[in-house]
């Protein structure tokens, strides 16, 4: 009877974490950032405070980005975005898909690292584009690894719909330009 029962629990265990040998994105130890730029030389960092993610054993990659978790450290501008440029209540959230070599990311060895190339595709605000991020891999334990990219990927608000929010917020804050085109780096930590 106890081996029927462990039996089931295992069986019960592996229904209901059918991505066990996943890699998870921890949230908290994980930072996806970009720069926007107003009024022509005006830097401001912004970074999105819930992401979401996992890398399967057969090298699916998938990341989700809450886009009402913008934090611009401005409140008032963090509602204006929300509403105006990311349409929060039509796009809830972003993702980036990708299909990688799995063997290229399980072959890095605990303290080592590896330069890698990944070819997705970006869904923001209804649209989606290719996109490459040349990035660092980065084998921390057997069960945590970090990947950041090695220079920012550069969104152009046009290949997303974005340039009439942008164009909101501009004249919102009564700001004559901020930039339609933003670079986009990310420290992200997976565990399993």
């Amino acid at each position: 009877m106890r081996i029927f029962l462990a039996f089931i629990l295992s069986l019960s265990t592996l229904i209901a974490f059918p991505s066990f040998s996943a890699w998870q994105l921890d949230n908290k130890e994980s930072s996806l950032t970009f720069v926007s730029i107003k009024k022509g030389t005006v830097a401001e960092n912004h970074h999105f405070k819930k992401i979401s993610g996992t890398l399967t054993d057969s090298g699916k990659v998938d990341i989700n980005i809450d886009l009402s978790s913008i934090d611009s450290k401005i409140a008032v501008r963090d509602g204006r975005m929300t509403e105006f440029l990311f349409e929060t209540t039509k796009y809830s959230q972003a993702s980036f898909n990708a299909q990688l070599e799995y063997s290229e990311v399980e072959g890095i060895l605990v303290g080592t690292s590896k330069r890698l190339s990944v070819k997705g595709s970006l869904n923001l605000h209804g649209q989606q584009q290719g996109i490459v991020f040349d990035i660092l891999v980065a084998r921390l334990s057997e069960s945590k690894m970090i990947v950041t990219t090695l220079q920012p990927a550069v969104i152009k608000a046009a290949d997303f719909s974005l340039v009439k929010g942008i164009n909101k917020l501009k004249a919102l804050a009564k700001l004559p330009s901020i930039a339609y085109t933003v670079p986009v780096s990310f420290v992200l930590t997976f565990k399993k």
